[in-house]
C-alpha cells in the first residue's frame, strides 16, 4: 500500500517506521527542515527496548503557507494518516487539497477535537476516517524518536460505507505490529482519548512529569474525577457517552512502566520544546463546547489557562535555585 503521513513528528514516524519495515510504500511530510534532512541522510532512528536502529523512508518538507498542492506535487497514495498537530489541520488540509485524488482514503488519528471538522470541507465523509492510538512515542530529536511501551490504535468510518477500508487498514496496522480494530462508534473513541488527555496531557504538563509520576499523588483520582465528570457533560450535549469509570481505569494503567509510564506526554513534549502545545483542542474546547450548551466547565477552562500561563512565560521558567 502507498502511505503518505502528513505530520511526521514522534507519532507519525513510528508509524512510518513500522509500516515501511513491513513493505509498504511510505513518504513522510513535515515542516522542520532539519528533521526532514536527517530522515533523508541518515534513516528514521527509532530507539525502543532492542535498541537503536535506522529504517531507510522517503521524507519530504512540507510548510502549509508555501505548498499549495496539487495531484502532480505529491505522489499517488491509497491512504494520507494526518499526524499533525491539531493546531494545524486545518492549514494542511487546504494545502493539500489540490492533491486529494478520488481513490484515495484520508485517516486522521490525532490528538483533540476539531479535527474532523477541519478535514471534511476538503476529504468526502465516505473517504474520511478517524481514531485514536495510546502509543507512547517521543521525538528525541531530528530524525530520532523512542518508541515506549505498548498501545491500542482504533479507527473507524465515518459513513458506513467505509467499514470495508477500516478494517483493511487494521489489517495493514497489525501486520506491521501496530496492534488495531475497527470501532462502529468512532466518535465515542475520539471522545473517549480526548477524556484521557484532558487528564493525562493536562497535569503530566502543568506538573511537568512523566506519566507513572501521577501515582504518587493521593489526591489522583479526585482530582481526574472533577475533569472527566466537565467532560462527559459536554460529551453527553454533543449526543456521545463517555465512560468515566474506564478512563480512569485505563489512565491508572499507564502508571505502569511496561506500558507507557516513562512517557512523557504530547503536550509536555511541546511546551519543553518551546512548540504551542494543543490545550486547545483538549481542556480548552470542552471549556468552549460547554459555554456553547449553556454548561460549565470550569476546571477545564482553569487547565487551558494554567497551560497557557507556562507556554507564554516558557522561556523565563525557574528550573533551578540560583
Amino acid at each position: 500500500m502507498k502511505i503518505t503521513i502528513a505530520g511526521a513528528g514522534a507519532m507519525g514516524c513510528r508509524f512510518g517506521a513500522a509500516l515501511a519495515a513491513s513493505g509498504h510504500d511510505v513518504r513522510l511530510l513535515d515542516g522542520w527542515e532539519a528533521h526532514v534532512a536527517a530522515i533523508n541522510d541518515y534513516g528514521l532512528r527509532v530507539t525502543d527496548e532492542r535498541g537503536t536502529r535506522a529504517v531507510r523512508v522517503p521524507a519530504a518538507l512540507f510548510r502549509a503557507a508555501r505548498f499549495p498542492a496539487t495531484a502532480d506535487d505529491v505522489p499517488p497514495a491509497d491512504l494520507v494518516i494526518v499526524f499533525a498537530k491539531a493546531t494545524a489541520t486545518a492549514a494542511v488540509a487546504a494545502a493539500a487539497a489540490g492533491a486529494i485524488r478520488p481513490a484515495m482514503r484520508v485517516l486522521t488519528l490525532q490528538n483533540g477535537l476539531g479535527n474532523i471538522e477541519a478535514l471534511l470541507p476538503y476529504v468526502p465523509r465516505e473517504r474520511l476516517l478517524a481514531g485514536t492510538t495510546t502509543l507512547g512515542t517521543e521525538l528525541v530529536g531530528p530524525g530520532h524518536i523512542r518508541a515506549l511501551g505498548s498501545g491500542e490504535t482504533v479507527l473507524g468510518g465515518l459513513a458506513s460505507q467505509s467499514a470495508i477500508s477500516a478494517q483493511r487498514i487494521v489489517a495493514d496496522f497489525s501486520s506491521a505490529g501496530l496492534l488495531s480494530r475497527a470501532s462502529a462508534d468512532v466518535m465515542a473513541v475520539i471522545w473517549a482519548k480526548v477524556a484521557f488527555n484532558c487528564v493525562m496531557n493536562s497535569l503530566c504538563t502543568i506538573a511537568s512529569i512523566p506519566v507513572s509520576a501521577l501515582a504518587r499523588y493521593p489526591g489522583f483520582d479526585d482530582l481526574a474525577g472533577t475533569i472527566l465528570a466537565e467532560v462527559a457533560t459536554v460529551a453527553a450535549a454533543e449526543g456521545v457517552r463517555v465512560d468515566t469509570g474506564a478512563a480512569l481505569a485505563l489512565m491508572k494503567a499507564q502508571f505502569d512502566p511496561a506500558a507507557s509510564g516513562n512517557h512523557l506526554a504530547s503536550t509536555l513534549q511541546d511546551l519543553l520544546n518551546g512548540r504551542p502545545t494543543e490545550i486547545a483542542h483538549l481542556n480548552g474546547a470542552i471549556a468552549s463546547r460547554a459555554v456553547a450548551h449553556g454548561l460549565a466547565a470550569p476546571a477545564n477552562a482553569l487547565i487551558t489557562q494554567l497551560v497557557g500561563l507556562l507556554e507564554a512565560t516558557h522561556d523565563r521558567r525557574v528550573t533551578s535555585l540560583r
